[in-house]
């Protein structure tokens, strides 16, 4: 093809580009942008970071609390987060333009706090989990706030009282 042939079809068929950021930029259905958690729903149970391929979502516990962190300069914008999440609080945005003046101001940080064991006081869940576990299933409640451990326990002793042996 020639030269001149392309530049008839260039003219032909006029400007196609967009002259962003002065007229909106084209936006598919398909686009994904940056991820937004909604700390209402949020339990930090952290499946969202067992399933993140370039480890943008993190979690560290510390003695009292669990802390999400979102570091949006690593995501790749796959939404696998948001697919995975069982309380629903992860949400693909179409939001594209991130750029910052510093790394700090790319990243959203989430803290919960941890329930602990009515028992012995060891770390069970979030309490965000907690009252969400608490609502789905109230046969839960009196297992709930206790760790494995004690849970077991428990349950072992409701077992053997509703067979007839005497619980200790």
């Amino acid at each position: 093809m020639s030269v001149a042939k392309i530049l008839e079809m260039a003219l032909r068929a006029g400007r196609v580009t967009r002259r962003y950021p002065y007229q909106p930029p084209l936006l598919t259905p398909e686009f994904r942008g940056a991820v937004r958690i909604d700390p209402s729903k949020c339990w930090g149970c952290g499946a969202c970071v067992r399933v993140c391929p370039p480890n943008a979502l993190t979690i560290r516990s510390s003695g009292k609390d669990v802390t999400l962190e979102y570091f949006v300069g690593r995501c790749i914008f796959c939404g696998m987060c948001a697919e995975v999440c069982p309380a629903g609080a992860i949400e693909v945005t179409k939001e594209f333009e991130l750029s910052a003046a510093s790394t700090e101001d790319l990243r959203t940080r989430l803290v919960h706090r941890l329930a602990r064991c009515s028992v012995c006081g060891a770390p069970v869940w979030t309490e965000a989990e907690l009252r969400a576990v608490v609502k789905a299933s109230p046969i839960a409640e009196e297992y709930i706030a206790l760790c494995p451990k004690h849970r077991k326990e428990r349950f072992a002793k409701a077992v053997a009282l509703r067979l007839g042996a005497e619980g200790e």
